[in-house]
């Protein structure tokens, strides 16, 4: 099972305490005080969601969250506060995120990461990926073997293991590969599954 990992960016102790405690149930929760510390940890670990106080002691939680979701616009991301801020409110809305006022509702934040936990559940992955090849199939055009190939790549099959999964000769997959990425545009097949799994993955993301 997929363990869901949020980083929390909170300086205040009793405010990440309650996000500490609503949080737990629903995975692993790293918790930091400053932008600076919760920048190291983007830079060597990989998080579901991010959590943010838009008053960090050495930068703006929104400035974070929005480096956080350029590098990986899969993350789901919630920003708090203490104040209604309109300007804030509107860039939080532009970045696409939940704002959430202190004293902090749990029952929404409780939500929140329910969100997070249902859309990283592995059989909601594989039904969004096998969604988005479908899609693709109409979309570009592509044949039945084709769809295949792409859906299998999807899958995590390696490029050397994709001859022997559809039981056809290794030169076959290259020209059905090279076919179907001239017909999606992409450079390569992985640049195509790479960009189909941002497809998925965003999908009813925020």
């Amino acid at each position: 099972m997929h363990h869901v990992k949020f980083l929390v960016a909170e300086d205040e102790p009793g405010v990440a305490r309650i996000l500490r405690r609503a949080l737990e149930p629903h995975g692993f929760v790293d918790l930091v005080e400053t932008a600076e510390d919760a920048r190291e940890r983007l830079s060597v670990r990989t998080f579901d969601a991010i959590i943010a106080d838009v008053g960090l002691p050495d930068g703006s939680g929104l400035d974070l969250v929005a480096e956080a979701m350029e590098k990986d616009d899969t993350l789901f991301a919630l920003v708090v506060s203490g104040a209604v801020d309109a300007d804030r409110l509107a860039e939080a809305h532009a970045l696409g995120v939940h704002y959430l006022l202190k004293p902090i509702d749990t029952t929404q934040l409780t939500l929140f990461a329910a969100r997070v936990r249902q859309a990283r559940r592995p059989e909601n992955r594989r039904g969004k990926i096998d969604g988005v090849v479908d899609a693709w199939g109409i979309r570009y055009g592509l044949t039945e073997a084709q769809e295949h190939v792409l859906r299998l790549a999807a899958h995590g099959t390696t490029r050397a293991n994709l001859a022997a999964e559809r039981d056809v000769l290794e030169s076959t997959i290259k020209k059905q590969v090279q076919d179907m990425i001239k017909r999606t545009g992409d450079a390569s097949l992985d640049a195509a599954v790479t960009r189909l799994l941002r497809e998925a993955i965003g999908v009813g993301k925020r």
